[in-house]
């Protein structure tokens, strides 16, 4: 029976040890990598919220997201409050329908967690990338700006085979804000009308803070 024993003991220590040595040998950017394969949009449902440090959600919100590479997005909130976030390669136009308002910003930031997904070069030139562990049907990469951010301290990627599941966005206030995708299809073809806006007539237009203003 102590052989028995043994003998169980020294495959539990070895299937340990060589799951353990297949996690350090896992390379970030090759998961990446096979992430963007062939990868030139994206559409998808999205529910995001904030997680406290008490596993919590609160301010829960719902919507959809498209994406094409290499810097196009539409991000639609549906629930509770509707508003538009378009990115089109030049400028950012948030529209809050509620308030009759548009804000509209240079697209610049580089930090942007989508760009994650569809722009290799901004990852590889504003983010150290690490594996960080699996656990469930996810693995853990971490993206840590090279340039001291404001906004971002650090972003969590969960990904399952080759595909974003899950994205968490830490801030230097210990806030964690998730966002959870479903139904995602992988090169939809999208009409391009999706990634223009034009300012509702008798809205309010606002420059954001350090901008030319709008004519």
């Amino acid at each position: 029976m102590t052989r028995i024993i043994q003998f169980l003991l020294l495959n539990l220590i070895w299937v340990y040890q060589l799951h353990a040595s297949q996690l350090e040998t896992k390379d970030p950017k090759e998961i990446l990598t096979q992430v963007r394969s062939g990868l030139n949009a994206l559409s998808a449902e999205f529910v995001q919220y904030e997680l406290t440090n008490e596993d919590q959600q609160l301010d829960r919100n719902t919507g959809l997201v498209w994406m094409q590479a290499p810097n196009l997005f539409r991000w639609e909130y549906q629930q509770p409050i509707e508003q538009l976030i378009v990115a089109d390669g030049q400028q950012v136009w948030v529209y809050d329908e509620d308030l009759d308002q548009v804000t509209v910003k240079t697209q610049d930031n580089h930090l942007n967690p989508i760009y994650v997904i569809i722009n290799e070069a901004l990852t590889q030139q504003h983010y150290d990338i690490a594996f960080e562990k699996v656990e469930g049907d996810l693995q853990w990469i971490s993206l840590t700006p090279k340039l001291k951010s404001d906004e971002v301290k650090y972003v969590w990627l969960g990904i399952q085979e080759t595909t974003v599941q899950q994205i968490r966005v830490f801030n230097h206030f210990d806030q964690t804000m998730v966002f959870e995708f479903k139904d995602i299809k992988k090169n939809p073809e999208l009409n391009q009308d999706l990634f223009q806006f034009t300012p509702p007539e008798g809205v309010d237009v606002i420059q954001a803070l350090g901008e030319n203003s709008i004519n």
